[in-house]
């Protein structure tokens, strides 16, 4: 018995050591996604103003500091206000740049027809990867709150008119992504409103929260809209001196009369992420 034993014990004991342990394989890393090919040199032009955003299979910025890009790259926002980025050196905010960014066929055609807000939020990891390559950046974001509205309906009801399949549309107006419209006073004569088209609350709302305080839609009205909307200010301002800067674009609350259309903004606070700089350098030439 003992013999057999043995025997059964030493067949076991050499199927295991034929049997060799081997770790999972790892998984390859992800390779974030990247332009394909990156310009980058100092606009010395000295001259006002400047472009940036997505263009056919690129991403351009005209006469533009790092600052705009750096907003958008991490906080996926078309336009935030620059007091959402912090420690940053000065040159970040003055410095403008002329930056060209291609991308792949398949992030282009991922961008077809979408709006600009949209194309940004695509375009964001690959302007990540473009400045922690080029500046050498390090960064992270953290959690804070930041003045808003709450877009809401007032006391009196909305007097905003649902759109109607196949209504005509006017010879004077633009076009923006996923069909509505604007039309635009124009000349001295020129109605003092803007008028909003095929306009979801949605559409509207990240509209008017461009550049200026977060707004958000708490309407409850989830139809397409045609309305007109006085201003408050002035469409057609008078021009500045050469060389002066624009006058800053009104917050959404002044720049509407809100009551004639049945609407209200209501003051509030929205989460947010502020921007940290830990590091980073003047982008390296091409």
């Amino acid at each position: 018995m003992i013999g057999k034993a043995l025997a059964v014990a030493l067949v076991c004991a050499l199927a295991a050591a034929g049997q060799t342990a081997t770790a999972p394989l790892a998984a390859p890393p992800v390779k974030p996604p990247a332009f394909d090919a990156v310009t980058i040199k100092p606009n010395n032009s000295g001259r006002q103003g400047g472009a940036w955003g997505v263009w056919q299979n690129t991403y351009r910025a005209r006469n533009t500091p790092l600052v705009f890009l750096l907003l958008q790259a991490y906080l996926g926002q078309l336009s935030a206000s620059q007091d959402r980025l912090k420690n940053a050196p000065p040159w970040v905010f003055s410095d403008p740049y002329d930056i060209t960014a291609k991308a792949d066929d398949a992030t282009a055609d991922s961008w077809k027809g979408l709006p600009q807000a949209k194309q940004v939020a695509i375009a964001a990891p690959l302007l990540r990867v473009m400045l922690e390559d080029r500046c050498k950046l390090v960064a992270h974001t953290v959690p804070t709150e930041i003045d808003g509205y709450a877009l809401v309906i007032d006391k009196h009801g909305s007097k905003l008119k649902q759109s109607q399949p196949g209504e005509p549309v006017p010879e004077r107006h633009v076009t923006f992504g996923e069909g509505w419209m604007m039309v635009y006073p124009e000349g001295p004569d020129a109605k003092q409103a803007i008028t909003y088209l095929q306009v979801t609350m949605a559409q509207f709302t990240a509209f008017i929260s461009m550049g200026a305080k977060p707004v958000i839609d708490e309407t409850g009205l989830t139809g397409k809209y045609d309305f007109e909307v006085p201003l408050l200010i002035d469409p057609n301002p008078p021009e500045t001196a050469d060389g002066a800067a624009p006058p800053p674009r009104p917050d959404a609350a002044h720049l509407y009369n809100w009551s004639a259309i049945g609407l209200e903004l209501k003051p509030i606070k929205v989460p947010a992420q502020d921007l940290v700089i830990d590091h980073i350098e003047r982008p390296s030439a091409n």
